[in-house]
């Protein structure tokens, strides 16, 4: 499964394609839970603790799923499965660190049922299993043809870009 995973890390993409993909679903993340707190709350919400419009944890957390389900893809259950864990794990250790590290608490499943000291929870697991299947089915599909496309030295040049904003936003955040 390791190999496999290597594999598709050094031969499905560039370096600098993975870390389009990362900043293509750190944006998506962040529509994502715009759209959902628009809806929610009828007002802009920016959820994320940058200034510009990306989750990075939805970016390691697409990017994660991709690598992990690899090996699996041609089974949704296991996909399902698999990207559970991946996420989840990601969720829990981001949400501890960033309480730990930054003293604050972007998300809190404490009043939800099954919940692992409020970082996650049956529902966010559940929601994770159906994004998995999603994201590789659906999502990157659609993407990755776009992203196939980009000339290697467009790649590199947008992917410095895009992290050189990402740690100047991150150090003013």
């Amino acid at each position: 499964m390791l190999e496999q995973i290597r594999a598709t890390l050094l031969e499905e993409y560039s370096v600098s394609q993975w870390v389009l993909l990362f900043f293509l679903y750190s944006f998506c993340g962040w529509c994502w839970e715009v759209f959902l707190y628009l809806v929610k709350e009828r007002r802009f919400v920016n959820r994320g603790f940058l200034f510009g419009p990306i989750l990075p944890i939805y970016g390691f957390g697409a990017v994660g799923i991709l690598l992990t389900c690899v090996p699996v893809e041609e089974n949704m259950a296991l996909v399902a499965l698999v990207g559970t864990i991946a996420a989840s794990l990601l969720e829990y250790v981001t949400g501890f660190l960033m309480e730990a590290i930054f003293h604050v608490r972007y998300w809190d499943y404490s009043n939800r049922p099954f919940n692992l000291h409020g970082y996650i929870c049956l529902l966010s697991v559940g929601t994770w299993a159906v994004f998995s299947a999603v994201i590789v089915c659906v999502v990157h599909p659609f993407f990755q043809p776009y992203v196939r496309l980009i000339p290697p030295v467009l790649a590199g040049v947008l992917a410095g870009a895009l992290s050189v904003f990402a740690v100047i936003d991150t150090v003013f955040a």
